[in-house]
C-alpha cells in the first residue's frame, strides 16, 4: 500500500498507468485469441483465454490496492473522485476483454461464414485499438500534469481522445454490418450460432465503449 501512496505523491496518474499496463496486456492477449479463433486454432484459443482471465484478475487486484491507498488527505492536481471514476472505467476495459474471451470458448467457429468472421476480426482490431489509445491517453495525461497543463501537451491529449471517438464510430458501423450479415445468413446456421456471434460482437463493442468512457473522463479532468 505504501508503494501506491508514494506513486500518488509523485503524480495521481502514476498508479493508473501501472494498472493500465496490465489492462493493455489483457487486450493484447485477447487480440491473439481472436486471431487464433479466426484461424480455427481452438487449443490456442483456450490457452490464451486462460491468460486473459489471469491478467484481468491481476488488474482487479491492482485496482483494489489503488483504491485502498488513495487517501482523501493526499494533495493532487485532480480530484480523488475523478481518479476513482477513471480507474473504474479503465478496469471495465479489461472486464470486457475477459467477457469476449469467455464467449470465444463457448464453441469452435466451424460453420460460421467467412464474411461474418471477417467483420468480427475487424471489430476486434478496432476495439483493441481503442484500448491501446486509452493507455496512451493516461500516459499523456501524466505528461499534461507534469508540464503544468502546457498547451502543447493538452492538444496532444485531445488528439488521442478524438482518435478514440473515431474508433467508436467505426465500431458502430461494423456492428451494423455484422447484424445485417447475420440476418442475411440466417438460413445457413441455427439460432444459437447467431446468438453466439452477436454476443462476441457485443462484448467487443463494450471494450471500445469503456475506452470511450475513460477518454471522456480524462477530457472532464482537463476541463476542470
Amino acid at each position: 500500500m505504501q508503494v501506491w501512496t508514494k506513486l500518488f505523491a509523485k503524480s495521481p496518474f502514476k498508479p493508473l498507468i501501472k494498472h493500465s499496463e496490465v489492462v493493455l496486456e489483457t487486450v493484447e492477449t485477447l487480440e491473439k485469441a481472436l486471431n487464433a479463433w479466426y484461424n480455427g486454432n481452438y487449443n490456442e484459443v483456450r490457452d490464451l483465454a486462460v491468460e486473459v482471465d489471469r491478467l484481468e484478475d491481476i488488474a482487479d487486484r491492482i485496482k483494489e490496492e489503488i483504491r485502498d491507498s488513495l487517501s482523501s488527505k493526499l494533495m493532487m492536481a485532480v480530484s480523488r473522485e475523478d481518479v476513482l471514476i477513471y480507474l473504474h472505467m479503465q478496469d471495465k476495459v479489461a472486464d470486457s476483454a475477459e467477457d469476449t474471451a469467455k464467449w470465444l470458448l463457448v464453441r469452435e467457429p466451424e460453420g460460421i461464414p467467412t464474411d461474418i468472421k471477417d467483420v468480427i476480426l475487424r471489430m476486434g482490431s478496432e476495439s483493441i485499438k481503442a484500448a491501446k489509445l486509452v493507455h496512451r491517453a493516461i500516459v499523456q495525461m501524466d505528461r499534461v500534469i507534469e508540464s503544468g497543463f502546457a498547451e502543447k501537451e493538452i492538444e496532444e491529449e485531445y488528439g488521442i481522445i478524438r482518435a478514440i471517438e473515431g474508433v467508436e464510430k467505426a465500431i458502430d458501423e461494423l456492428d451494423t454490418e455484422l447484424m445485417r450479415l447475420v440476418f442475411e445468413n440466417a438460413d445457413k446456421f441455427d439460432w444459437s450460432t447467431g446468438f453466439y456471434v452477436l454476443n462476441i460482437a457485443r462484448t467487443l463493442s463494450n471494450i471500445s465503449d469503456k475506452a470511450k468512457d475513460a477518454a471522456e473522463r480524462i477530457r472532464l479532468m482537463m476541463n476542470k
